[in-house]
């Protein structure tokens, strides 16, 4: 990652954003072999920061988000990126988001073979001084249309049926 000097261009501000995307995809490469500590370099150490990865509930605080990432990332061996499908990027001088479609190719623990992984992701920066952190994660295995009805909570046995 860059950093910045005050006073910087605005567009010296979005090449720091770019970076930082950029710096956190390469980080993905450690993640998706079962080492959630280079992306987590890249997150926000503060209260609010939040990750909902696509085998838990959301997570706020460094130590929840901490946690969660290393579950994740203790799922997964011998992975590969496979390219990111952008769909949107934007940014401001203290906050932007990407949205993209991550493809990858790992073991999941309890599998023989590799699989191919694609995800949903959408990815909050914040400026924190002069660095780019991510301050909210959400990704999620849709990638294609689905029926609404896949939204539906199954019902839970009461007891009384």
């Amino acid at each position: 990652m860059h950093s910045n000097m005050a006073g910087e261009k605005a567009s010296g501000l979005q090449s720091d954003f770019d970076s930082a995307v950029e710096g956190y995809r390469q980080a993905l490469r450690a993640y998706m072999t079962g080492d959630p500590k280079p992306a987590l370099e890249f997150f926000s150490r503060r209260d609010d920061v939040t990750l909902a990865n696509p085998i838990g509930p959301p997570r706020r605080g460094p130590a929840e988000v901490a946690q969660a990432a290393a579950e994740g990332a203790a799922q997964i061996s011998e992975g590969s990126l496979r390219g990111f499908e952008e769909v949107s990027r934007y940014s401001t001088s203290d906050l932007g988001y990407v949205v993209e479609i991550e493809r990858a190719q790992a073991r999941l623990a309890g599998s023989g073979n590799i699989s191919p992984i694609a995800l949903r992701v959408t990815m909050i920066l914040r400026r924190e001084g002069d660095t780019w952190r991510v301050v909210h994660r959400h990704a999620d295995p849709i990638t294609t249309a689905r029926p609404i009805s896949t939204v539906v909570e199954p019902q839970e046995l009461t007891g009384s049926e």
